[in-house]
């Protein structure tokens, strides 16, 4: 970036717009073709390593696969094209791991501009955060500019006063600015002649406050700080890498004839997604080496490619290996700590010797010209990364372990801040970036411990490896495994993958009760190493995950490994059947859900989800297809293939309605369905969503039923308006053979009819009941239609035990649950424990109410003895209730999320009746985690306790509480436990401040 002293910064006048209008084209055109001649120049001389000749940028341009993410976690592939071609000023972020290519296609958006083939943009401005890092005085934003471009101060200002919304500035690199709140406060700039320190006019830019009209593409590793940073919703784009077609366009143009080694060696073609380690490898073709095995893990890809160079390029030194590792380690740490991707030749030769006359260094170090200054950079962030792990590797022992210690620390704070959903910027967000940025170290290091690899290379060169770092490192692993998700889980899991030893994999993932990776699609390499990782496991409790049709490919063989499988795709393929099959079989995979994200409405596909599940030997498959005006299926069969066969065929006939440019009248579809089902071997329940009942398709049921003799279920969530007379007709031909139909709202059940009480079971029923009215009762119950009890009854071997259905609620924060019975007896909810008295088949609608206590008004000193539920029978089958215990209370513990601001983590202690739901308080306290222990205990309403916690220096406030039950509607905590941030578990204990003994004895409890 060259400094042109004759440039001046001109204040900027007012001017009438047909004056200012004639200037703009009298300067600019001229102006304007100089600069984009000089970026042409610059571009098109790009000296090509592997050819050893200077190529266009364009020649040598391979462009990746970029998604663009919409808010729903959808995604559809965008060319760099397309990039800008949002609307408004939209700001565009590219994001991508070191060594994607962020850089490229930001410099082939110049370059495209500067050769007229982006015609929606007057002017473009690439400013590199890296070499803005290296002003160290105060500048405004037409002096920045100048910096970066051969346009002169007056020309910028016109430019951008005259159409703003065609100006683009491209921010690349924006983990290069350093960041404080001091930045972040003064970045509120709105005059482009105020003077700040550059990265304080950047922020401006970003957060709108400076040319706010304009348009914005920022490249970045990360993006949680950048989103607090930019106003509005901006268009978040992602590089996912080179697919395998452009891995061989890559290679097909330098070394076609070793394209063959690459694409015979899965996994080696798999990492070549990641566009830097198509150069390294195409580098070692260059220069003659072995690629054909060995290279399994990014790590060793590095390791391979250093020492590679040391053979060629090492002769003669007058340092040892060792010593050059070592320094090339110390300065790639120092610019990794401070964020510091330039350095100046003064600090660089301080720490190695004669960098420019050894050919070695030159193939990691370049040299750039920044300000009449010599500069040195890595030649990609990723050799950075590893020589800072390499010298973590390379110290002694202590050292070593010290350094080891304070970064996964670092990482670790990261992930917890990262928690925290305060929308304002802030100091954490630092933290959380710096993290990000240092989770590359830790990947590597995991690699450099492999055996079978790495320590033939420190042999070669007399290097000692520390011993202890693989055992700081599996620690960290299996700790943090079980608190973190997502895109926190899937680094650990490349983690796994680069330590490549099985039997640790193993026992990491089966410790896991769930894997969640479903908030971002995975790229190819993300899929490898997941696949590896599930090869390496018998067995994964539940895994969810946000794949690619054609990644499922890559991992399908081992998902069947997974009990509960769930999957979002961008659309659902044919090869989804191997899925089904390996569920209805149920050998491990035993419930698989698949879902469609739709893409903004767009119709992508005529299948919008798919569940499968196995129980008892039945097995239940749910279809959803995504044309308007059609229903959601799902059937209850023991035979796979009818699994199979009905996912064909509604497709088929989705395909066909589609393509016939028309659907079938109401209801048609539904007949046709029946029609098909009929064929369905070992078919039990049919269960119809969205239906339209009309008079043809009611008609049709009976004929149904009769051909299916192993239905013993079929129901029909009715759309539209339900028709009674059609239901009618229906009952009575139903009845005649031998089954019922049972309404309730927009819900039509039609089952067989069941063995009902004989009259003798009745009558001893009636006489039981009329005996137990008799006896003497608190409170007159001559108004109440059902026996209300509250005993130990729930425990009888005569009690049946249900899980209900869980009913969709406009109020998320009551849960109704749907119980369908299909016989007399005694039934026992598993959520509530509550005991239904069934006399017969019917469906019982139950939740959980708050009181009010202004019901008890009047009543003296009564209060609630247990939670409020509303209940409802439709069938008028219910004859008694058994409620729970509330004699027995329960701890219940959350952990609130961790805050920038807060030293301590924060332990709620809620002491509630046993009999009030958990879903009920968790649903108030959801950024908390449910920590789950033994919570029984006998406590007093009225009484005192005090909840005493080890270790000494946690603090709990208040000091006794007395205990009052509670039922709602807010549950609010009875003790906070403030204990040190690193601290991993405690012990509490409850005792009655009364009788001085202890009520809740000490339990352990784990913060994960």
């Amino acid at each position: 970036m060259g400094s042109d002293t004759s440039k001046t910064c001109p204040v900027l006048k007012t001017r009438t717009l047909e004056d200012h209008s004639d200037d703009f084209s009298r300067l600019s055109e001229n102006a304007l073709r100089q600069y984009k001649l000089s970026i042409k120049q610059k571009y098109e001389s790009e000296w090509s390593s592997l050819s050893d000749e200077q190529e266009s940028l364009s020649a040598l341009y391979n462009e990746p696969v970029i998604i663009q993410k919409n808010e729903n976690g959808s995604f559809k592939n965008i060319s760099v094209d397309r990039l800008l071609m949002s609307y408004g000023a939209m700001p565009v972020i590219l994001q991508g791991d070191s060594g994607s290519g962020k850089s490229i296609i930001a410099q082939k958006i110049m370059l495209d501009w500067a050769s007229e083939t982006s015609r929606h943009l007057n002017v473009v401005f690439y400013l590199r955060c890296e070499e803005l890092m290296c002003v160290s005085e105060e500048i405004n934003l037409i002096e920045l500019l100048s910096y970066s471009c051969s346009l002169t101060s007056d020309q910028i200002s016109q430019m951008l006063q005259h159409s703003p919304e065609k100006v683009l500035f491209i921010i690349d690199g924006f983990d290069e600015l350093r960041l404080t709140q001091a930045i972040f406060d003064m970045s509120a700039i709105t005059d482009p002649l105020q003077k700040a320190p550059p990265e304080v006019i950047l922020c401006s830019l970003l957060r709108r406050y400076l040319i706010p009209k304009s348009k914005l593409l920022v490249t970045t590793r990360t993006r949680n700080t950048l989103n607090k940073l930019l106003k509005g919703q901006p268009c978040f784009t992602e590089i996912m890498g080179f697919s395998e077609k452009k891995v061989e366009t890559y290679f097909q143009k330098f070394f076609s004839k070793e394209y063959d080694c690459v694409r015979a060696n899965e996994t080696l073609l798999t990492a070549c997604s990641i566009p830097v380690i198509c150069w390294i490898i195409s580098e070692m073709f260059r220069v003659g080496a072995d690629v054909t095995s060995g290279l399994e893990t990014i790590t060793s890809i590095h390791v391979d490619f250093v020492s590679t160079l040391l053979e060629h390029h090492c002769q003669g030194l007058s340092q040892s290996v060792s010593t050059l590792l070592r320094s090339l380690g110390q300065l790639a740490e120092r610019g990794m700590l401070e964020q510091q991707v330039l350095f100046d030749e003064k600090n660089v030769n301080e720490i190695i010797s004669d960098p420019d006359g050894n050919p070695f260094l030159c193939r990691f170090l370049s040299k750039r010209r920044i300000r009449q200054e010599t500069m040195f950079t890595f030649m990609y962030h990723s050799f950075q990364e590893f020589f800072t792990a390499l010298y973590y590797v390379l110290l002694d022992e202590e050292e070593s372990q010290r350094k080891v210690r304070e970064l996964l620390h670092t990482v670790e704070r990261g992930w917890a801040l990262s928690c925290w959903s305060d929308r304002d910027f802030s100091m954490a967000d630092v933290e959380v970036r710096q993290s990000k940025l240092l989770q590359p170290v830790i990947l590597f290091l995991c690699g450099l411990c492999k055996k079978e690899w790495i320590p033939s290379f420190f042999e070669k060169h007399n290097m000692a490896v520390s011993v202890n770092i693989e055992t700081q490192l599996k620690e960290w692993i299996s700790t943090y495994s079980q608190r973190y998700q997502n895109e926190h889980m899937l680094f650990i899991l490349h983690c796994l993958y680069e330590l490549h030893e099985k039997s640790f994999i193993r026992k990491v993932l089966e410790k896991l009760v769930l894997i969640d990776l479903s908030n971002s699609p995975l790229k190819m390499t993300d899929c490898w190493v997941l696949k590896y990782c599930l090869q390496c496991c018998e067995h994964i409790r539940n895994l969810k995950l946000h794949v690619t049709s054609d990644n499922l490919k890559m991992l399908q063989p081992e998902l069947s490994r997974c009990k509960e499988l769930w999957l979002m795709m961008d659309h659902i393929p044919d090869d989804v059947v191997g899925l089904v099959s390996a569920a209805a079989e149920g050998k491990i995979l035993n419930k698989l859900n698949i879902k469609k994200l739709d893409n903004h409405g767009k119709l992508s596909g005529y299948l919008s989800g798919i569940s499968v599940s196995v129980r008892d030997g039945d097995i239940t498959l749910s279809i959803g297809t995504s044309v308007s005006n059609s229903s959601v299926t799902e059937l209850t069969v023991t035979s796979p293939h009818s699994l199979i066969s009905t996912i064909d065929w509604v497709k088929s006939q989705r395909e066909w309605a589609f393509n016939s440019y028309g659907y079938l009248s109401s209801g048609q579809h539904e007949v046709r369905l029946l029609t098909f089902l009929q064929s369905a071997s070992g078919l039990k329940k049919v269960c119809l969503h969205d239906s339209l009942l009309t008079k043809t398709f009611a008609s049709e049921i009976p004929s149904f039923i009769q051909a299916c003799p192993s239905l013993i279920e079929l129901s029909i969530n009715v759309s539209g308006q339900l028709m009674l007379e059609y239901t009618q007709s229906m009952k009575t031909s139903l009845e005649k053979m031998g089954w019922t139909l049972i309404v309730w709202g927009k819900l039509v059940l039609i089952k067989p009819c069941m063995e009902r009480f004989t009259e003798e079971k009745l009558k001893t029923k009636r006489e039981k009941s009329e005996s137990e009215r008799t006896l003497p009762q608190r409170e007159s119950s001559d108004s109440v239609s059902l026996k209300a009890e509250s005993s130990a009854h729930s425990s009888s071997e005569d009690v049946e035990v249900f899980t209900p259905e869980l009913r969709d609620d406009e109020d998320k924060l009551k849960n109704t649950y749907r119980f369908v019975c299909a016989h007399a007896g005694q039934f026992q909810c598993s959520l509530t424990n509550l005991v239904f008295v069934m006399e017969g088949e019917g469906e019982v609608l139950y939740r959980v109410d708050s009181w009010d206590l202004r019901l008890l008004d009047g009543l003296g000193q009564m209060q609630p003895a247990g939670p409020l539920y509303n209940i409802d029978c439709f069938n008028g089958s219910l004859s008694g209730l058994h409620f729970p215990h509330c004699e027995i209370l329960s701890v219940i513990l959350f952990l609130r999320p961790i805050t920038a601001r807060q030293r301590d983590s924060i332990l709620d202690v809620h002491l509630l009746p046993w009999n009030v739901p958990l879903s009920k308080v968790q649903g108030q306290h959801k950024e908390s985690t449910h920590i789950t222990t033994s919570s029984k205990c006998s406590l007093i309403p009225g009484s005192e306790y005090s909840l005493r916690c080890e270790p000494e220096g946690s603090t709990v406030q208040p000091m006794t509480e007395k205990f009052e039950c509670n039922f709602g509607p807010n549950y609010h905590p009875t003790f906070e436990v403030f204990v040190n941030f690193n601290t991993e578990e405690v012990r509490l204990s409850l005792s009655d401040k009364t009788e001085g003994k202890e009520v809740w004895v000490p339990r352990r409890i784990v913060f994960t």
